[in-house]
C-alpha cells in the first residue's frame, strides 16, 4: 500500500532562506524539498523591468485577435492585473497584456507557481506558460490554459518535436469556477515528468519526451484565436487576469541530472564533491545530454571514486534518495566491484552519526539497462547534515565504470496512508480528493494499492485506509 499520494515533502540541500515576503495571505519562503529562487509579489505600482518585458505588438498566432499594449498591465494593491478590453490598436479590436521572463529568468527543471484569479467569458484565452530562452520551438510548457467559455475547466499540455512534426501530451482538470477566485497553478518539472498542481493537489502527470531547455515564464490572456474562438455577442468586456505572484523555485539537489555545467560553462560534475576518478559522460544519459562516470585504478592498490552532496536535516524527518545506475557494456563492471547509493548522517561537530547504503550496480547488472537505486531513511537523533553520494567501489585493479544520472533527495511525508492530500490529517477533503483522482485517469495517483492497475479494489482499499485508525 501506498504510504503517501501527494507530492513529497522535500528538505532544502541549498541551505534555509527564510521568510521573504507577504502575498496573497502566504509567506514567500522556501517549500521544503525547493529553494525559492526567483519570485515576483507585484507589490510596487510599475511592472519590474528587470523580471519581465511587457509585449507591445500584434503578435501572428493563432489567429488571435488582440493586440498587447503595456498600458493593459496595470499594478495595484498587491495585484498585477492584465485588462482585456473592446479597443482598436495596430490593426486588432481588441487590446489585452502579456508578460514574460525571457532575457531576464529562465531555468531547467524545477517548481514553477503562479497564483491567479482568471477571466471568463466567450473568446478569453488566459494562460501561464513557459518557452525556452534559446527562441527555438517546442518545446512548450502550459502550466495552465483556459478557455473563457468553461471557466472551471483549466488545460495542462507540454509539446516537443521539431517543426512541423510537433507532438503533445495534454490533461484537463475540471473544478471550480476559476474567474470566481484566485487559485494557485504549479508545474513542478523533472528530467522524467511534469508534474501539475491546482491549490497544492497534483492533477496531473506527464512523462512523454520531457524537455530539457532553459525556459522561461509568460503570462497573459489572448482574445479569440481558433481554440477558444472569437468574441460573440454574448461577450462581456471588459475582463481582468489578477496575479497575486509569480515564484520558481529549485529542487534540493543540484544538477540532479548532471546537465548544468556552471558559470563557466565548462565545469563537469557542476554542483558535486568529486573524488578519485570521477567524471562527466556524453554517452548513454537517461535524460538529457551528460551523466556521471566513476571507476578505479589502472595499477597500484584499488580505490574507492565518489560524487558527493551535503544538504540541512533534522532529526526525526524521513528522507528518501533515488537514482539511476548503468553498466555499459563497453565498459561494464568486473569481479566484485561496486556501485554503491548512501546517505550519510553528520552532527553538529561534523562527525559521523550512521549510514544507510544500498549496492546500486554489480558485475552481475543487465547491460546498458538502466536500474533504480534508492534508499529510505530517518535522520538519527542530533543529525544536523545529510551526506548523499554515490561510490565506486574497486578491488585488485578490476575493470569497468559505474554510469549514473537523474539524482533526487527529498523529505516524505509520513502518517496515515488515507492522508492523500499530504496535509497531515486524513478528513473528507482526502477522500473528495481520491475519489475525483480515482474517475479521472489523467491524475495518475488512482492506483491505491500499487498493483498497476486502476480498479474497484483501490477504491476499497483507500476506503479501508481512511476509515482505518489512522490519526
Amino acid at each position: 500500500m501506498k504510504k503517501n499520494h501527494s507530492k513529497a515533502v522535500c528538505g532544502s540541500l541549498a541551505g534555509a532562506a527564510g521568510v521573504l515576503a507577504l502575498a496573497g495571505g502566504a509567506l514567500a519562503q522556501d517549500i521544503a524539498g525547493w529553494t525559492l529562487v526567483w519570485q515576483d509579489e507585484f507589490s510596487g505600482s510599475t511592472l519590474d523591468g528587470s523580471k519581465w518585458r511587457a509585449e507591445n505588438a500584434a503578435l501572428v498566432k493563432n489567429n488571435e485577435q488582440q493586440y498587447y499594449s503595456p498600458a493593459n498591465v496595470t499594478l495595484a494593491g498587491g495585484l498585477l492585473t492584465i485588462l482585456a478590453e473592446r479597443r482598436f490598436q495596430g490593426g486588432r479590436p481588441y487590446t489585452s497584456g502579456l508578460i514574460e521572463s525571457r532575457n531576464r529568468f529562465s531555468q531547467s527543471f524545477g517548481r514553477f507557481e503562479v497564483r491567479a484569479k482568471m477571466p471568463s467569458t466567450q473568446g478569453m484565452w488566459p494562460a501561464i506558460w513557459m518557452l525556452p530562452q534559446s527562441g527555438i520551438w517546442p518545446p512548450e510548457i502550459d502550466i495552465m490554459e483556459l478557455l473563457g467559455h468553461q471557466p472551471s475547466t483549466m488545460h495542462m499540455t507540454h509539446h516537443w518535436g521539431t517543426w512541423p512534426n510537433v507532438q503533445s501530451e495534454t490533461a484537463q482538470f475540471t473544478g471550480p469556477n476559476f474567474a470566481d477566485d484566485f487559485h494557485v497553478f504549479a508545474a513542478e518539472w523533472f528530467p522524467d515528468r511534469i508534474d501539475y498542481f491546482v491549490d497544492g493537489v497534483r492533477r496531473a502527470r506527464q512523462m512523454n519526451t520531457i524537455p530539457r531547455d532553459a525556459m522561461y515564464l509568460i503570462i497573459n490572456t489572448a482574445v479569440g484565436g481558433n481554440w477558444p474562438g472569437n468574441p460573440d455577442q454574448t461577450t462581456v468586456f471588459p475582463q481582468r487576469m489578477e496575479v497575486d505572484y509569480a515564484r520558481v523555485y529549485r529542487r534540493n539537489v543540484v544538477n540532479e541530472s548532471f546537465e548544468d555545467r556552471g558559470p563557466a560553462a565548462n565545469q563537469p560534475l557542476f554542483g558535486w564533491t568529486i573524488a578519485g576518478n570521477s567524471f562527466l559522460d556524453t554517452s548513454g544519459a537517461r535524460s538529457g545530454t551528460r551523466l556521471g562516470k566513476m571507476f578505479g585504478n589502472f595499477n597500484g592498490p584499488g580505490n574507492i571514486s565518489r560524487v558527493h552532496q551535503d544538504g540541512v536535516v533534522t532529526a526525526g524527518q524521513r528522507w528518501r534518495a533515488t537514482s539511476w545506475w548503468l553498466n555499459k557494456s563497453a565498459d561494464r563492471m568486473q569481479g566484485t566491484n561496486r556501485g554503491v547509493f548512501k546517505v550519510e548522517w553528520f552532527d553538529a561537530a561534523n562527525t559521523a552519526i550512521s549510514a544507510v547504503e544500498t549496492t546500486a550496480l554489480t558485475a552481475s547488472s543487465p547491460l546498458n539497462t538502466y536500474v533504480q537505486a534508492a534508499v529510505e531513511a530517518t535522520a538519527p537523533a542530533g543529525a544536523v547534515r545529510a551526506r548523499l553520494s554515490m561510490v565506486f567501489v574497486q578491488t585488485a585493479n578490476l575493470a569497468g565504470a559505474a554510469f549514473f544520472d537523474d539524482v533526487v533527495f527529498e523529505r516524505v511525508a509520513s502518517g496515515c496512508p488515507a492522508d492523500f492530500n499530504g496535509d497531515g490529517t486524513a478528513d473528507p477533503d482526502d477522500l473528495a480528493d481520491y475519489i475525483g483522482c480515482f474517475f479521472a485517469p489523467a491524475c495518475g495517483e488512482g492506483d491505491f494499492n500499487d498493483d498497476g492497475a486502476v480498479n474497484p479494489d483501490d477504491l476499497a482499499d483507500f476506503i479501508g485506509a481512511f476509515f482505518s485508525a489512522c490519526p
